[in-house]
């Protein structure tokens, strides 16, 4: 009951800090940025007192099934946001981290969040340091994302007299910008149907349909509408909402450079070396540690071509997303559509 409470009282927190950032950012008032970063800290520190309470009635760190990862990964985003903004106002990615954080409560929402011992394998102290350091490392993946989605929205609304308007920049751009709500409706919908075909899950696939897919179609026709319609006087004010091109896609850098090492350390090193103790064996090709591969091959491409090929900007911040729908997949879509060792975090 504690928990549930704290955690109520965290996504609110995220809810009314986005709406002031927006609102700092759209009325220019620093006053409302204080405030907002003051309730987005409220609410990542009732996140941390929910984990808090969640370990000690468990008995575990809150890392072992699908509601308590959504949970810690949406609290570490928060403090990624907190990090990446220590020295610089940045108000929208703030904002932007709050939204994720939000969502990814709410799909947690949709799983169970019963206590349940832990199974043998999980019964390690590698639980803690592999699954907390990857989460540390997802957690600046998807800052990294939300600074690509950004620089995106930049390039696409640049005017036609900048030197940011480059037309095959500008495609790639809107493929981003408009590709990812759908890919977002996409993956909803295919839980939704996953979700129905159990008994048990029909009433959250409900709850799928009518607080998630139906709102997201009509905030997506919405804000498609009012973009085209006032896509001007939006782009006029690109260059006082967010920070430059360049700014944006160091930042992305900055954030992956980060999650680089963590990922590496906790999601691939130290799971070979529990696999190998649970197991008897490092790498067996299961689809977890397939797609954990995956995806750090993703990351080690986008650092390969920005620090040894020179390349920079939208090519880049496509790659950054790439990287975290792939880190996603690795996360949601093995647990929940593939057979595998580690199935038991779907839950």
């Amino acid at each position: 009951m504690n928990e549930t409470l704290v955690f109520s009282i965290s996504m609110i927190c995220y809810l009314v800090a986005f709406v002031l950032y927006s609102a700092s950012v759209s009325l220019d008032k620093s006053r409302l940025y204080q405030i907002a970063r003051s309730i987005l800290f409220l609410g990542t520190a009732a996140a941390t007192v929910g984990l808090g309470f969640r370990w000690y009635n468990a008995g575990h760190p809150p890392l072992s099934n699908m509601y308590e990862s959504l949970v810690c990964l949406s609290t570490f985003l928060a403090m990624a946001g907190f990090f990446f903004s220590y020295k610089r106002p940045l108000p929208l990615l703030e904002a932007g981290s709050a939204v994720g954080a939000v969502l990814m409560i709410g799909v947690a929402s949709l799983f169970s969040s019963e206590i349940r011992p832990l199974i043998p394998a999980l019964q390690s102290y590698w639980l803690h340091l592999h699954v907390s350091l990857a989460f540390v490392g997802e957690a600046c993946f998807a800052l990294a994302f939300i600074l690509s989605y950004f620089y995106c929205f930049r390039k696409l609304l640049a005017p036609a007299s900048s030197n940011e308007a480059n037309l095959q920049e500008k495609t790639l751009a809107l493929v981003v910008v408009a590709g990812l709500p759908i890919s977002f409706l996409v993956g909803m919908t295919m839980l939704y149907y996953h979700l129905s075909s159990h008994p048990m899950y029909k009433d959250r696939a409900q709850s799928i349909l009518w607080w998630v897919i139906l709102p997201v179609c009509l905030s997506v026709f919405v804000l498609a509408v009012l973009t085209y319609l006032f896509r001007g006087a939006i782009g006029s004010q690109t260059e006082k909402w967010l920070p430059s091109s360049q700014t944006l896609d160091n930042l992305t850098y900055r954030a992956i450079a980060l999650g680089y090492p963590l990922f590496t350390v906790g999601g691939l090193i130290f799971g070979m070396i529990w696999a190998n103790k649970a197991w008897g064996r490092y790498w067996g090709w299961d689809p977890k540690e397939t797609w954990a591969l995956i995806t750090f091959l993703v990351y080690s491409a986008y650092l390969h071509v920005r620090l040894t090929r020179g390349w920079k900007g939208t090519w880049t911040a496509c790659i950054s997303v790439l990287g975290f729908i792939v880190t996603m997949f690795t996360l949601f879509g093995v647990n929940l559509l593939v057979s595998s060792l580690h199935s038991y975090a779907g839950g």
